[in-house]
Order: structure tokens, then C-alpha cells, then sequence
């Protein structure tokens, strides 16, 4: 680095094709979920939160209920992609249900996946997407060299 600034960037590369990541059964390819970087993440978390404001003020805006706006969020802007095992064992590309059924990828399949999964599967996405070190400019060739 050649100044202290440089830390604090991110790649852009990185944050337009997305990041992969893999689970059991799935591939989830997603972009930075930073109000700052994605500015259509912010401007539609915001805009899905607004008819909820008095509730948040008041704290009784339940878990489930934000986790429920935050999945259709998160299936508009920061998922860019989404592979499924098939009964094969091969990924495809494509969202499982509960059924086993692979739906075409579309936002709208996307939520489906995510309800489909264990929520702590769906908050770990959340904590990946969010993360700032894995959008971190420079962050692949360090890992390289690890």
C-alpha cells in the first residue's frame, strides 16, 4: 500500500462479478452489501424498511419480519447468482426448494432459496456479503499468498 487510505478500498472487479460462496447443497454468488459500494442495496433497504419505521421506533419490528425484507433485498441486489445441487450431485444452475424441485434463477426463486435454508445459512450469507475484508482491495492476491 502506498498510503493508509488504500486499506479501506474495495475492488471493484470483486464487487461487479460477485464473490462464490459454496455450501452443501448450493453456490451463491453475491456482491458487496455496503450502503456505501452497492447504492441500490441501501436505496431499496431503505424504501422496504420506510412503511416499518414506526414499528422499528418502538422496537416491536420482529426478527422475522426484517430477516423477511432483508431476504427480498438481498435477491434484488447483492445475489448475482445461484447454483443447486441436483440429484445428480452436480451444480446446476438454479435455486432447490423444499420439494428438491430446481426453479429458474430470478429474484424471486432467489427468496423461495432462502426460505428454503436454515436461517443461520441465511445470516451467514448476510455476514459474508457484508463483509468488508472479502471486498477488500488486494484481497485475492493476500490470499494467494497464504
Amino acid at each position: 500500500m502506498s498510503n493508509p487510505y488504500e486499506a479501506y478500498e474495495t475492488d471493484e472487479q470483486i464487487v461487479e462479478s460477485g464473490l462464490v460462496l459454496t455450501y452443501d447443497t448450493c453456490k451463491i454468488r453475491v456482491t458487496f452489501a455496503d450502503s456505501e459500494v452497492n447504492k441500490m442495496y441501501d436505496k431499496l433497504l431503505k424504501a422496504k424498511l420506510k412503511p416499518y419505521r414506526h414499528q422499528i421506533d418502538i422496537e416491536t419490528f420482529t426478527d422475522d419480519a426484517y430477516f423477511n425484507v432483508l431476504k427480498e433485498v438481498y435477491a434484488s441486489t447483492v445475489v448475482k447468482g445461484w447454483e443447486s445441487k441436483n440429484e445428480a450431485g452436480e451444480f446446476v444452475v438454479g435455486i432447490q426448494d423444499k420439494t428438491g424441485t430446481i426453479l429458474p434463477y430470478n429474484k424471486e426463486n432467489v427468496v423461495i432459496g432462502f426460505n428454503a435454508m436454515p436461517l443461520r445459512q441465511f445470516k451467514d450469507i448476510v455476514k459474508q456479503a457484508s463483509s468488508f475484508a472479502l471486498f477488500r482491495k488486494g484481497q485475492i492476491e493476500e490470499d494467494i499468498k497464504n
